[in-house]
């Protein structure tokens, strides 16, 4: 008797169960390469109902990872890359060494402020190099990408260092910034999974009015609508009916901010000598 079994996304024969569900090799390396990224895929057909089997499952990318999420595999379960993690870990140590001994938190003093912002400047270094990375920004000309990272840098930041992956909470109370402290408090409240804050970047990175001619307008709108989507269809997958529109508040929230950011007073003096290192 046949032990085949299918993969539950292209047919293939699956190598157990992958992500919740019995599928591929090549479709359980897709799934997690897609989220670990956070790719914004768009159908080559413009219409989302391409065919996902053996022979085509590499032709649209857009339809094979919805076919993955409407079988049921789990993004949640994808671990989360750990690349800048020793970098980070460094940091945490260093900040974490100077804090004093006593649980009272003394007011900071000029050295321990800088101290704490020369932290807070590499991790922006590796949250605009993680955005860089992003699958459709990493498609632009660097002239595009760096107009729209000399607009969105501090949103960058503030999304990716609340969802951080260590604790850096020192590292804020340590600049001493109390509106700098509530952004990012504001914006952890969101608490967003991985795949949900590469979707949010996207619509960040690519708004079409920050092109800087028609041609780029036109190709900044079609990823933001691809990402717009992509962010609907998972969070409509996880049942959670609010999720959608709780998550873009939250992005029109960081976006307001932007013009009273306490960022822009700390790094506008090394933000652009940071986009040139790139």
């Amino acid at each position: 008797m046949s032990n085949f079994s299918a993969c539950a996304v292209c047919g293939d024969q699956s190598s157990g169960k992958h992500y919740g569900v019995s599928c591929c090799d090549g479709c359980s390396c897709f799934f997690k390469r897609s989220v670990r990224r956070g790719s914004s895929y768009a159908c080559i057909a413009l219409v989302g109902n391409c065919v996902v089997d053996k022979a085509r499952r590499n032709w649209c990318p857009s339809c094979r990872f919805q076919r993955c999420l409407a079988v049921g595999m789990n993004a949640a379960a994808v671990q989360e890359e750990r690349g800048p993690r020793n970098q980070q870990v460094a940091l945490y140590r260093t900040g974490r060494r100077q804090a004093p001994p006593s649980q009272a938190a003394p007011s900071p003093t000029p050295h321990s402020q800088a101290l704490h912002f020369q932290i807070l400047a590499q991790i922006l270094v590796t949250c605009l190099r993680q955005a860089k990375a992003n699958e459709q920004f990493a498609l632009l000309d660097r002239c595009q990408q760096d107009a729209i990272f000399q607009v969105v840098w501090s949103e960058i930041f503030v999304l990716r260092a609340s969802h951080w992956s260590l604790d850096i909470s020192a590292m804020i109370d340590g600049c001493g910034d109390e509106q700098l402290k509530r952004l990012i408090c504001e914006a952890h409240q969101l608490r967003a999974d991985v795949l949900e804050l590469n979707f949010m970047e996207s619509l960040i990175l690519c708004r079409k009015e920050l092109a800087i001619n028609a041609e780029y307008a036109v190709i900044l709108g079609s990823h933001s609508k691809a990402a717009l989507i992509s962010l609907a269809r998972y969070t409509l997958q996880q049942s959670n009916y609010l999720r959608f529109g709780q998550l873009l508040l939250g992005l029109r929230q960081l976006c307001l901010r932007r013009f009273d950011c306490a960022l822009s007073c700390m790094f506008r003096s090394v933000v652009r000598d940071i986009l040139k290192t790139l």
